[in-house]
């Protein structure tokens, strides 16, 4: 019979009891399905491959490997709809690229988010929406849909494009054609403004705007060039009239089933995942302007006095379709915290 010295039976112990403990750390470790719908070419190109590498790193290595991040790219998981629901059933747990103009297909509250000519820029709406606001909107879609927001991505904005001729003011924009979504804020807010509202699809657009079937289209820098709209387009305004809101969603039976420990592991692994995405979508913009610039586009930005116009014009006619749709103690709550982070911003001195 095989007789082991002292030494080597405690080495077979201690080998064997680490293989039971990696055992039952694989045994409890939690995977969370992270899925989106951006390819991961390269970060610079899929801001959402730098928000996901750095939520997993963190996420995996502060909970000493008790959770594990399993990321889905390119709507492997289904359109963004698909998994918006899939979050809410607890099919998976995380889903990133989804819009706010949406959320309020599921809670009305949202469409205040979707209000033109009211957030200024990109510090605002992250004052908003990282504030006492972006937490009651988190709240009021955890009740109605199972998924609160885990990160609120204010990106870029839309403005107005078009072959037809600069736009400055309002005047401008009389007599155009423009694309809009079928979204009735959008389609007001344009024919506020004097032009013709026309919705068409996406994928009929390019060939929409190379035939005169309409004159422009609202579209932020990225999406411009995603579509190769500068090559068909003479004119880019930069009016900013509405933010882009890409959100992050986390089931939320899930979140309010970790450890306060966990919760704050998840919330620091978001934040610093924000740092990342919205650093490069901020350094890409200007890029991406360049780029347009470069195909002939001509860019104009216009003067607060001229921004003032257009929000004058376009107000109550939007005020109007949200109220119908809207209760309103939403809108002067997301009117005040507007106002708030104008004051903390400088932007106000009211």
């Amino acid at each position: 019979m095989l007789k082991l010295k002292r030494s080597q039976v405690v080495l077979v112990i201690f080998a064997f009891a680490m293989g039971l403990a990696a055992n039952c750390i694989a045994a409890d470790q939690k995977v969370i399905k992270f899925a989106h719908g951006e390819n991961d070419i390269d970060i610079i190109q899929s801001p959402y491959l730098a928000y996901t590498n750095v939520f997993k790193s963190i996420v995996e290595s502060q909970t000493e490997g008790r959770y594990k991040v399993e990321v889905y790219p390119n709507k492997q998981l289904g359109d963004y709809r698909s998994q918006a629901e899939q979050v809410g059933k607890g099919v998976i747990e995380i889903s990133g690229g989804q819009n706010a103009g949406q959320m309020a297909s599921w809670a009305p509250a949202w469409t205040v988010t979707e209000i033109p000519y009211t957030v200024r820029n990109t510090e605002i709406g992250r004052m908003i929406y990282n504030g006492q606001f972006g937490k009651d909107l988190s709240e009021e879609i955890a009740a109605k849909a199972n998924f609160r927001i885990l990160s609120y991505l204010p990106s870029a904005f839309r403005s107005f494009m078009n072959n037809k001729r600069p736009i400055r003011t309002p005047a401008d924009m009389k007599g155009l054609k423009i694309r809009t979504m079928e979204i009735a804020i959008h389609m007001e807010m344009v024919k506020a403004l004097g032009a013709s509202a026309t919705p068409i699809a996406w994928s009929e657009l390019y060939s929409a705007l190379q035939t005169g079937v309409v004159d422009g289209q609202e579209n932020a820098p990225y999406t411009v060039l995603l579509a190769k709209l500068q090559e068909v387009q003479k004119y880019y305004t930069l009016d900013n009239h509405l933010l882009n809101l890409a959100l992050i969603i986390i089931n939320d039976k899930f979140y309010k089933s970790l450890t306060p420990q966990d919760q704050r592991v998840f919330d620091y692994a978001a934040r610093q995942a924000e740092l990342a995405f919205l650093g490069i979508v901020t350094a890409k913009e200007a890029q991406d302007l360049e780029v347009i610039a470069k195909a002939g586009v001509q860019i104009y930005a216009p003067t607060p006095a001229e921004y003032a116009e257009f929000q004058k014009a376009t107000k109550e006619p939007v005020l109007k379709v949200v109220k119908q749709k809207v209760d309103e103690k939403w809108i002067n709550k997301f009117f005040d915290a507007v106002k708030e982070a104008e004051k903390k911003s400088g932007l106000s001195s009211n």
